[in-house]
């Protein structure tokens, strides 16, 4: 359990079968409404309905969501690079708002398909690309596959493995246990210890983002959904060569890092990069700051992402 609570925690109860008919799960029609204010949109491609915004005017940069998160991890980000880019990010499926895919294929190769279907459906030949955890490793793959489409990735805790084992905290574990009797429902006390787990800011902690991922992680069909994603990633992870691939990389990369996050240390950081033997890489820690650097440190990642989008 402790190398795996961040990655694959829910998916510990996967031996327990998902009722899409429990009556604590959230319907659609209630979490769009709460959820998909505007400029929300969905976009269709491929039998996916993708929850999408597009803000700003200028070059583009499209914006993916971290494992178990949304587009609304972006919301602080938007605020400060809306007035010089035209910011576009998307729910990849399964998470957020955007439906489920139909074949039922969580895969990243998979993911870089309907995002390339979904950047040509919005009229996109030539932008860039970032993404944060495992919402990173699709933009990687994306400008790993389509370079000619990309003009630089930014991304943040870009993975190269599952995580590496650690001990979480009193209540992570407490509330960890407490998941194995409420299957598929996961309550509001574990998106709390979760995002306090994961975060080292506990400031940008509110009602509010608790609410957000209790709700939307707690959407009728998501825990099925979740647990097949999770499969299709171990599995990448035992079979990819992953020196290999990162090698593929010729677009411009930052790669943002919480210098002090627990999830993927510092170190992991330094490996990744030195793993991009072929891309012109930066690096940047961020004190104060674990895994989600972008909502933890917003202004000093957005201004660090803005100058290296428009050197």
């Amino acid at each position: 359990m402790a190398a795996s609570l961040f990655f694959c925690v829910l998916s510990a109860q996967a031996a327990d079968a998902p009722s899409a008919n429990d009556p604590r799960l959230f319907d659609d029609a209630y979490l769009e409404h709460k959820y998909a204010t505007k400029p929300s949109k969905f976009v269709t491609v491929d039998g996916v309905r993708f929850h999408v915004r597009d803000e700003g005017k200028g070059p583009v940069l499209l914006l993916l969501n971290g494992h178990l998160g949304s587009l609304h991890m972006w919301d602080a980000w938007v605020r400060i690079l809306a007035p010089h880019l035209r910011v576009i990010r998307i729910d990849y499926a399964p998470y957020g708002l955007s439906g489920p895919d139909p074949t039922n294929d969580y895969s990243t190769e998979r993911a870089v398909t309907l995002v390339h279907a979904l950047a040509g459906k919005l009229g996109l030949r030539r932008f860039s690309i970032g993404g944060t955890s495992n919402g990173a490793l699709v933009a990687l793959f994306y400008a790993i596959a389509h370079p000619e489409r990309i003009e630089r990735v930014v991304v943040s805790t870009l993975p190269a493995s599952r995580p590496p084992p650690r001990q979480p905290s009193d209540a992570m574990r407490a509330a960890a246990a407490d998941l194995k009797t409420q299957a598929p429902f996961q309550p509001r006390s574990f998106w709390d210890a979760f995002l306090h787990d994961i975060m080292v800011n506990d400031a940008v902690i509110d009602d509010a983002m608790i609410d957000r991922y209790f709700e939307l992680n707690n959407r009728r069909g998501a825990k099925a959904w979740v647990d097949a994603y999770i499969q299709t990633q171990y599995k990448l992870w035992d079979t990819l060569d992953v020196k290999a691939k990162y090698a593929e990389l010729k677009r411009p990369i930052l790669l943002q890092w919480g210098a002090d996050g627990v999830v993927l240390p510092e170190y992991v950081g330094r490996d990744v990069a030195a793993l991009l033997t072929n891309a012109p890489v930066t690096l940047k820690q961020y004190r104060g700051a674990g895994h989600l650097p972008m909502i933890e440190q917003p202004e000093a990642t957005a201004r660090d992402a803005l100058a290296f989008l428009r050197p």
